[in-house]
Parts: C-alpha cells; sequence; structure tokens
C-alpha cells in the first residue's frame, strides 16, 4: 500500500466531515438572520449571555481574537440595537465594561431556541448509541490533533 498519499476514503470520510461542519455553519448563520443580526454580532451576544460579569471590550478582544477596532464596530450595531450597553470602567474613562442587556438576553433565548430545532434536525435518525460513539470519535479525534498540532491546544 503506498502511504505517501492518504487513501481514498480516509480522504472522503475527511471531506465530508468538513462538509458537515460548513451546512451546519450555513444552515446556523440563515437562522441567526431571522433575528436581525449578523454572525460576529450573535457570537459576541452569546459570549456576553455566559459571561458572570461584564466584560471590557480589550476582553472582548482578546476571547475573539479579533481587533479591538473589529469590537468596537460590532458593538456599536449591538449598542445601536439596544442589545448591550456600555459604560465607562470606574478610575479608567478609556475603558468600558460591556453588558447585556435584557433585548439582548431576548435575542440569545431565540437563538438557542433556532439551534435547538437546528440541532435535532441535524441528529434525527441518530440512536443515543450512535451520538454517544461519534461523541467518543471525536474526542480521539481531537486528542490527535493536539499531539499533531501543540497550537490547537490555544483554541479551546
Amino acid at each position: 500500500m503506498d502511504t505517501t498519499k492518504p487513501s481514498t476514503d480516509r480522504f472522503n470520510i475527511v471531506m465530508s466531515f468538513l462538509r458537515t461542519d460548513r451546512f451546519h455553519r450555513c444552515a446556523a448563520e440563515s437562522q441567526v438572520s431571522k433575528l436581525g443580526i449578523h454572525r460576529s454580532q450573535h457570537m459576541m451576544l452569546m459570549h456576553l449571555a455566559r459571561c458572570n460579569a461584564p466584560q471590557t471590550q480589550a476582553e472582548l478582544a482578546k476571547a475573539f481574537e479579533i481587533s479591538p477596532a473589529a469590537v468596537t464596530v460590532t458593538l456599536q450595531k449591538l449598542e445601536k440595537a439596544g442589545f448591550v450597553t456600555r459604560t465607562a470602567v470606574e478610575g479608567n474613562n478609556r475603558a468600558k465594561n460591556i453588558a447585556i442587556t435584557p433585548e439582548g438576553m431576548d435575542i440569545v433565548r431565540r437563538s438557542w431556541e433556532l439551534y435547538k430545532a437546528l440541532d435535532e434536525a441535524m441528529l434525527a435518525g441518530l440512536t443515543e448509541e450512535d451520538l454517544q460513539h461519534f461523541a467518543n470519535v471525536l474526542a480521539r479525534m481531537q486528542d490527535n490533533l493536539r499531539k499533531y498540532s501543540p497550537e490547537v491546544a490555544t483554541l479551546e
């Protein structure tokens, strides 16, 4: 067997896995757009909803690995829509604390309903045994990638 190129079966499996991820992302973006927000705005709202306290713009930039300017653009849109508030950090007028509003939390709740329906559609017909086996395979694949490329660990 020629080991210099991947077997077609393995290649097709990997390509199918990547295609499934693209399909899911496309379907998710389609659903999120029904809420009237862009994917980057949605991701920021979801992050803020998970945090126990307001975040600074610098913390958001670090969490999303994007520039402070990109955070500012997204936050301006979210603030204009009434989904977040920005207030000065006590003792530092340049820094801003970002907090999600009740309207922002409503978007988060509605998006969870959309994601739940999407995930149910994607997993339809799979048994609990299928899902457990798939979860185990994914965990092994992730471990393999961490061993192959230590930089992967920084993505978690």
